[in-house]
């Protein structure tokens, strides 16, 4: 893993990594500041996992976290629903074996804030799209859902999931390419994110004990947050991996081991 490192020495920072060893990782990434109780647990989130991903995250809230921070457009947005709808018709596909995030926060035992778009709020976003792109995206969601059921493999989902703290060539393609959906599904968002992390920081920065608060959010969004807690001043001090997927579909006949391995 590239150190979880900030500065003017060009350190970077991964939040997934793809690699054909470890198939796909995400880092859990601590950052901390000297002076306070208070520190962030970034949890960078993909669509799509083995179950034992989405198992071991929630272990973790549990086990480590006081309050999370979690991302969720609300109810009532047909769009966003839809979006959604394109990749939970992946879920238990037996072509991938992987299933759709299904993180019960009701069930963590403790706050669960969303500071994510209501529902409303992103439609209205999204009916405001220029024309191009919402045919575009008419056009291609089904064509790339339909393609991966029918043809998708783990290696391809994994092709662009690797994501650091810097845009990649494919990223920056995709904004340029639709800069009104990026707005609106990325920065919008992100900012209300960076709004709630200085909110909780400005209000319990002060805390001498230990407090800690998960940040679950789109791997995407990572970039963002991370930008905001150095900002103010916190550091990342440690990170784990936690294997979302391998690269190939294991062999379900043998013994099932972990694989959560630490950078």
């Amino acid at each position: 893993m590239l150190l979880p490192r900030w500065g003017g020495d060009g350190g970077r920072m991964q939040f997934i990594e793809v690699t054909e060893l470890a198939g796909v990782r995400s880092a859990v990434i601590r950052f901390r500041k000297p002076g306070t109780g208070l520190e962030f647990l970034l949890f960078p989130m993909v669509h799509l996992g083995e179950a034992d991903f989405f198992q071991e995250v929630t272990v973790r809230l549990r086990r480590r976290c006081d309050l999370v921070i979690a991302e969720g457009i609300g109810k009532g947005s047909v769009s966003a629903d839809a979006l959604v709808a394109s990749y939970a018709r992946l879920d238990g596909h037996e072509r991938l074996g992987l299933v759709v995030q299904d993180i019960d926060f009701d069930t963590l035992g403790m706050p669960v804030v969303c500071p994510d778009m209501g529902g409303e709020e992103f439609e209205e976003g999204f009916r405001r799209l220029p024309l191009k792109e919402r045919v575009m995206l008419a056009a291609m969601v089904p064509a790339v859902t339909a393609g991966m059921r029918l043809f998708g493999t783990r290696r391809y989902l994994a092709r662009h999931l690797a994501t650091e703290d810097l845009l990649s060539e494919a990223e920056e393609a995709t904004a340029d390419f639709l800069p009104g959906l990026e707005d609106l599904v990325m920065r919008r968002r992100d900012r209300l994110l960076v709004r709630a992390l200085m909110d909780f920081h400005r209000g319990s920065a002060d805390r001498t004990g230990s407090f800690t608060i998960g940040v679950v959010y789109g791997a995407e969004h990572m970039r963002a947050a991370a930008d905001a807690l150095v900002g103010l001043g916190y550091h990342a001090s440690d990170a784990d991996w936690l294997t979302v997927f391998l690269l190939d579909l294991p062999d379900r006949s043998g013994p099932q081991g972990t694989r959560t391995r630490s950078g």
